[in-house]
């Protein structure tokens, strides 16, 4: 069922945001957030010929908000780091959709995968690889999108399928960071227990 993944993921983070996080300002946006792009996903705006869900406009625009809110010096270079994520997502799309026989996996996780590997060559900071696959991502499906409008005039930009598959990257992207969180705090013990055995 389309749309699983996306689902968990939110739920997961507003979860997290609302009984686990102290009570801060990051929190109460984390949570609003979470719960805006829970109840938009099924909602679809048309401007002009352009069909898409709200959640994608909402995270379209949370994610230049968030980018402009960064350091004036690395915009640039996140501007042209989700723009080449956009055109790794375009062209895999394209080539599953007309030479499908290199997909022996299942498309979304695939797809997931190759985001989430282009996101980490590009940044080395958890925040810069979530926004660079945000923004990235949402370029990309507007690029498939105007690559495929005269086969499929009613496409929808922000379809379940697109957010289910930038939800699996970004919890492959979290899971990874947990990971190399718990292995440093395990670093940083070992020399003080070695000082106390000697």
């Amino acid at each position: 069922m389309e749309g699983t993944y996306f689902y968990l993921f939110f739920w997961f983070i507003w979860i997290v945001a609302t009984f686990l996080m102290k009570k801060t300002g990051e929190r109460t946006r984390l949570a609003a957030f979470a719960l805006v792009m829970i109840s938009s996903a099924s909602l679809t705006v048309e401007i002009g010929v352009v069909r898409a869900t709200l959640a994608f406009f909402v995270l379209f625009l949370c994610s230049c908000y968030a980018a402009i809110e960064r350091r004036p010096c690395r915009l640039p270079f996140l501007a042209l780091s989700a723009s080449g994520l956009a055109f790794a997502y375009a062209a895999f799309r394209l080539l599953a959709l007309f030479d499908p026989v290199w997909i022996w996996l299942d498309g979304q996780w695939m797809l997931a995968w190759w985001l989430v590997i282009v996101s980490s060559l590009f940044h080395r900071r958890f925040a810069a690889r979530l926004l660079c696959l945000a923004l990235g991502g949402c370029q990309g499906e507007a690029v498939y999108a105007m690559a495929i409008h005269r086969m499929a005039p009613d496409y929808v930009l922000g379809s379940f399928s697109f957010f289910d598959a930038a939800a699996i990257s970004a919890s492959c992207l979290l899971i990874w960071e947990m990971i190399r969180f718990l292995s440093l705090q395990l670093e940083e013990k070992r020399p003080v227990r070695r000082a106390r055995q000697s």
